[in-house]
């Protein structure tokens, strides 16, 4: 079978607990000879709905507006609901699919299935934000801690916890994530393990799946004094991309918890507001520098912006990185 196939029969089993039962759909053969060069096609039956799976077997993304006339070329033959399945799609091209209605899978990514009631807005967002390997907010921190000092330095829990404000406890539960996820290099000395990462760039690139954004929440304010810019804001330091009209802020939950201490009015929508403050999961001030969130943690909230605009300053943003 198909592996992508499988991919998909995997993550819907993770994401929405159910399993499917998938067979080459024997009328394909009728279809034009493009198509059949383009997909492989099964059928399977989701929530009792029979589907069409279009299975695309090409790498590189296919524009949405072609897809739509392959979709309606098919739909001659297939009167139920047909899923386009991808490997891999661009933010980018998500949201053009969205906007033409295109039921879509990415096997272990997204899903994007309205005729089904699952939409990629509203249930994504949950299915993302439990992943199993997601790494938490402690050990996150440790890894953002590792790419942003200077020489590949040997690090241990209890350096690093007066380092991050982490309990001892805290920092060696993250040492046993980051083992778990095969990351870097970690020796036994004594009664304590230390953590060694050679390469940099090769760290960010193997942890970028277990890291997701540190943003708990997004809030609006008619007023506020807030000492470090994210989002947009802090984008435009480090890119050409213009600074949103209304300037974004970072601050840590904890910090957040004291706000009796800033003069704020917090407002339901962004009409009024004079500013956007997001509240992170850690202290954003740990890596900020001259008033600016770090860049990595800077990617990690704009990864599924949408905008083009907005994934072409990130590329430029990490590719200034001294590693």
């Amino acid at each position: 079978m198909n592996k992508l196939v499988e991919g998909l029969k995997n993550y819907l089993r993770d994401a929405l607990k159910i399993s499917i039962e998938a067979k080459l759909w024997k009328s394909q053969n009728s279809l034009p000879i493009f198509l059949i060069d383009y997909y492989d096609f099964y059928e399977a039956f989701l929530f009792g709905t029979r589907c069409l799976l279009m299975i695309s077997k090409e790498d590189e993304n296919t524009a949405p507006g072609t897809i739509r006339k392959h979709l309606d070329h098919i739909q001659k033959q297939w009167n139920d609901p047909i899923i386009y399945v991808q490997l891999t799609i661009s933010s980018y091209n998500r949201k053009r699919l969205i906007e033409q209605h295109i039921p879509f899978i990415v096997p272990g990514n997204q899903m994007y299935l309205p005729q089904l009631g699952i939409d990629l807005r509203e249930y994504f967002k949950k299915i993302h934000n439990k992943k199993s390997d997601a790494f938490s907010p402690s050990t996150q921190t440790v890894v953002i801690y590792t790419l942003l000092s200077g020489a590949c330095e040997k690090l241990t829990p209890s350096g690093l916890a007066r380092k991050l404000g982490y309990t001892l406890m805290t920092i060696t539960r993250a040492f046993h994530e980051l083992e778990i996820a095969e990351l870097g290099k970690f020796y036994q000395e004594g009664r304590e393990k230390s953590w060694i990462i050679p390469d940099k760039r090769l760290l960010w690139e193997q942890a970028k799946k277990n890291l997701r954004s540190p943003i708990r929440k997004r809030i609006w304010l008619r007023a506020g004094s807030f000492k470090i810019s994210a989002g947009l804001s802090a984008l435009s330091h480090f890119s050409q991309i213009s600074p949103p009209s209304i300037p974004i802020f970072a601050i840590g939950g904890k910090q957040w918890e004291q706000r009796d201490l800033f003069n704020i009015e917090e407002l339901p929508t962004a009409d009024e507001a004079a500013l956007e403050v997001e509240i992170w999961n850690y202290n954003p001030e740990l890596f900020a520098k001259n008033g600016v969130v770090d860049p990595f943690s800077l990617y990690l909230t704009l990864e599924v912006n949408g905008d083009p605009r907005v994934e072409l300053a990130l590329e430029e943003m990490i590719e200034k990185i001294e590693w």
